[in-house]
């Protein structure tokens, strides 16, 4: 899935390395790259930083939701749903026995509750 860079090749054709290859016209390094070497070569850009914050307590917050566990904890809990506001930074998790949406929407009223 690749080939020798251009500056190998012509090492290779310099020592003679290699039978048979022939070298048509001049060894330009600005030759344009193949595809796959721009395909390979290609990076993700990095995200943004987010430099505002929400400017009100509620406005956003970030929920997840883990397990099942393997081992039920005390209290026959499955789950852990941890909710951080956004403005506030107040976290608080959450341990359910299932993940039903009424199970899970008590827990997200009951975060509400308290950081009203």
């Amino acid at each position: 899935l690749g080939h020798a860079g251009i500056t190998r090749i012509k090492m290779m054709v310099e020592k003679e390395l290699v039978d048979g290859l022939e070298v048509v016209g001049p060894m330009d390094e600005k030759l344009e790259k193949c595809d796959s070497c721009q395909l390979g070569q290609a990076r993700r850009r990095p995200f943004d930083a987010v430099t505002t914050r929400e400017s009100r307590r509620l406005e956003r917050i970030h929920v997840d939701l883990t397990g099942p566990i393997r081992v039920r904890a005390l209290g026959g809990y499955y789950y852990s749903m941890p909710i951080v506001d956004g403005h506030s930074a107040m976290a608080k998790d959450f341990y359910l026995a299932n993940k039903e949406s009424s199970t899970t929407l008590a827990a997200l009223r009951s975060y509400k509750a308290r950081a009203e």
